[in-house]
């Protein structure tokens, strides 16, 4: 009897313990599967992450495409505004030098000026006479003329100043210069301002050259 009470407890106490084992099992299970489901969402999420910047990584592409685009256009367009700006700075200048190119200096060695009666000597001190034409359409103002002898100044008054010239006409200045005057590097400059109130320079070789203010 008593063994058999024995073994009845022992039964009873290995049915507890099993029973708390099982609870046990079940709860580290439960526990798992929980675990296992956070590792899911984690995952889960990391991948949506994944895709954003997967996203982010080709809008961000194709922004640097647009951006590339964009600033090829914009080039085109500075170079074509650069070159309309160059086109229109020709224009104007050409358009200043419209009257200016119309007027002109010429000059001629005059050996028997004021020596009429005396035409067979050829030893006689060079006069150097300057003509200024305009052949524009507009007078021409604040005309003067700047003798020189070489690279010096030469006579006076210098620049000699001579009244507007008027459309289709000539007007003439002259200067006497000494004996021995290298006379292919002597003569005459003339400056002078056009109706648009711009300011040039002309040589009797044709070279023109607009005056700063």
């Amino acid at each position: 009897v008593i063994l058999g009470a024995g073994a009845i407890v022992t039964a009873i106490f290995a049915i507890l313990a099993f029973r708390k084992q099982s609870l046990e099992v079940r709860l580290l299970q439960q526990g798992a599967a929980g675990q296992q489901a956070l590792i899911e969402q984690q995952a889960e999420a990391i991948r949506l992450q994944a895709n954003q910047i997967d996203l982010q990584r080709q809008q961000f592409s194709d922004q640097q495409a647009i951006s590339r685009q964009q600033a090829g256009v914009l080039e085109l367009q500075a170079a074509e505004l650069q070159a309309s700006l160059e086109e229109r700075k020709r224009d104007a200048k050409e358009r200043r030098r419209t009257q200016a190119s119309q007027v002109f200096i010429t000059q001629e060695i005059r050996p028997q000026a004021r020596y009429a009666d005396m035409a067979e000597r050829t030893d006689l001190p060079p006069v150097i006479a300057a003509q200024v034409h305009n052949s524009s359409g507009q007078p021409i103002y604040d005309v003067e003329i700047r003798w020189h002898r070489g690279t010096a100044p030469w006579g006076e008054p210098n620049p000699e100043p001579l009244p507007p010239v008027m459309p289709q006409t000539t007007a003439e200045a002259s200067r006497r210069f000494t004996r021995g005057t290298s006379l292919d590097a002597s003569g005459a400059v003339m400056r002078f301002t056009d109706a648009a109130g711009d300011r040039w320079q002309r040589r009797p070789d044709g070279d023109l050259q607009e005056q700063q203010p």
